[in-house]
């Protein structure tokens, strides 16, 4: 087509029409400038909202089923507390799926039920219908892994020894840190947990070993500088034990007589079961058990920033009903890892444990006056899927009838992250007008610089129309020179802001070396920014610069095509 060849001509730089290249060219550089800060704003942005989203649903699910007040007043869950096969308790979730029967009541032995309970729910066969498992059922039927859950409220206290340097050798020393914590069960099977573990490091190699020759705690309390050490044989077993777990590559031998060795660097043995959490063969996370040192947790990121390693020992307390009065228990405890809760609200005071740590505390508080507490995690691959599996759930406790007693909840939804989502879909939209506005701006430089060419080539507008160029032949010339310009600045951004993103961390040092200050906030951004660009920003600028430029090309073209070849020639 001889629309694009003369567009071609008039693009080619030329020094009869230097003002023209330079507005040219500026106005590629202006477009290209906007197209890479909106690349790269936008791939950030979206890069630390899905790695937000990611730790979210790997201490949570993409899906919450919870119980209603209906389901706590319902005969269902309240029969168990008069049950003599239950321990006159009621029932988790967890106890209820696993029970051979939908109810435990034997109306032979146990008290009758009172009047003002509501009348139990039976199905078509006129048993006792199942809540959980038909929620279960419902959950699984919508093509998703449900998994129960349990979180309670108790107080933590960790004890951290070290090795404090003096003139005269080294002084073991401690400190105590005590909070309130909430408790969560772990899933196993959850596989995006990966996402957010932090991974073993040597000071936690480090203390771990150390830690192997401190004895339990006893009174620490009352004699805070006194620290127990365990027995020879013992500590030998440990250590052995550890050794063949952690392969140490270059260790520095300690003073005698105690043996001990600083570990610079080292990696985990293969088949082996560490004292830190880990995934077994079947991919499942374990939380390890030591008979001293009790039960592993695992404790947020800002446990470590505060001094905690792996190896810390404590207990997690709770107050219980006994046969005089409500009493304190104590669970022994050890960190056996951290994770990375981002900006989750909860996320600093969430401990993770083994379920039955978790449903032995939960069971000595009034389960339904604690909102949320229990409850259903629902697990699938396609994050994208989550409001329609939601509807499919919902549907399917319809048809079960159980739809009054369950309440499902997409991490949209969740409590504790829906105002931070939807500020999150505001900015993002806000940012997005902003945006449009300023290619528009940048692509209007194209208008000036159109009109100038327009003006320019009077004389080859006369001549092509006089030898047949019809009105739209002479638009699409000027209107190709707009898109071609805008693509050309599109592109040009695009390849700025890959390298932009490929080096980032490079401009985050310069920056926080200029500013005196992390540029980021790690607490809030993670140890680095996410790098990978985003298509949809990509596609975004792409169409909305090509189309905007085309839009800006079209009142020169409509000039040009109006200009009649005999007034041209006229006035020339």
């Amino acid at each position: 087509m001889f629309e694009l060849s003369v567009a071609r001509k008039y693009l080619t730089p030329r020094w009869r029409q230097l003002s023209v290249s330079i507005i040219s060219l500026i106005s590629i550089l202006v477009i290209a400038l906007v197209v890479w800060l909106i690349v790269v704003f936008f791939s950030v942005t979206n890069g630390l909202e899905k790695g937000w989203v990611n730790k979210l649903i790997a201490l949570t699910s993409p899906i919450r089923v919870t119980p209603t007040e209906a389901y706590y007043n319902s005969y269902y869950y309240l029969v168990d507390g008069i049950s003599a096969n239950s321990d006159y308790a009621t029932k988790s979730i967890h106890e209820k799926l696993s029970a051979d029967n939908s109810s435990s009541y034997d109306p032979s032995s146990d008290e009758e039920a009172p009047k003002y309970w509501s009348k139990p729910d039976l199905d078509s066969n006129g048993q006792l219908k199942d809540l959980v498992k038909e929620a279960y059922n419902a959950i699984q039927n919508a093509g998703s892994s449900p998994r129960p859950y349990e979180v309670t409220t108790s107080n933590l206290r960790l004890r951290l020894i070290r090795n404090k340097s003096e003139p005269a050798g080294h002084k073991e020393t401690q400190a105590f840190l005590s909070q309130p914590i909430l408790l969560g069960s772990l899933d196993p099977k959850n596989q995006a947990m990966e996402q957010t573990l932090i991974p073993v490091s040597v000071n936690d190699l480090n203390n771990l070993y150390t830690m192997l020759s401190v004895g339990p705690e006893q009174n620490t309390e009352e004699a805070p500088d006194f620290i127990a050490q365990t027995s020879v044989k013992l500590l030998r077993e440990k250590r052995s034990a550890f050794l063949k777990t952690v392969a140490i590559k270059e260790p520095v031998q300690g003073e005698s007589p105690s043996k001990k060795i600083t570990i610079t660097k080292a990696e985990v043995k293969k088949d082996a079961s560490p004292l830190w959490v880990h995934t077994d063969a079947n991919h499942e996370y374990i939380l390890p058990y030591d008979a001293e040192f009790g039960d592993g947790i695992l404790v947020p990121k800002a446990f470590r920033e505060a001094g905690v390693l792996v190896g810390d020992r404590g207990y997690i307390s709770y107050y219980a009903p006994t046969t005089s009065s409500v009493q304190e228990q104590r669970l022994p405890i050890y960190v056996a890892g951290f994770y990375d809760s981002g900006i989750i609200p909860i996320g600093g005071k969430l401990v993770i444990a083994n379920s039955q740590l978790v449903s032995l505390i939960r069971s000595s508080h009034q389960q339904e006056e604690t909102a949320n507490t229990n409850g259903i995690n629902v697990r699938f691959d396609d994050l994208n899927q989550a409001d329609s599996i939601k509807e499919k759930i919902q549907a399917g406790f319809k048809a079960a009838g159980v739809d009054k007693y369950w309440r499902a909840e997409t991490y949209k939804e969740y409590e504790f992250t829906k105002d931070l989502l939807q500020q999150l879909k505001s900015d993002k939209t806000l940012f997005t007008l902003i945006s449009t506005i300023i290619i528009i701006v940048a692509c209007s430089n194209i208008i000036s610089m159109l009109i100038i060419l327009v003006n320019d080539k009077k004389v080859e507008i006369g001549i092509l129309r006089s030898m047949g160029a019809s009105c739209w032949s002479i638009a699409a010339i000027f209107g190709t020179c707009g898109v071609v310009m805008g693509v050309l600045g599109s592109l040009t951004g695009t390849v700025a802001a890959v390298i932009t993103l490929n080096n980032i961390d490079l401009l985050i040092s310069f920056l926080s070396k200029i500013q005196g200050h992390n540029a980021f906030n790690p607490v809030f951004y993670g140890e680095t920014l996410p790098n990978e660009i985003s298509v949809e920003a990509l596609l975004f600028v792409i169409m909305s610069t090509a189309m905007i430029s085309l839009v800006a090309g079209v009142v020169p073209a409509i000039k040009a095509s109006l200009l009649r070849p005999s007034a041209i020639l006229r006035s020339e």
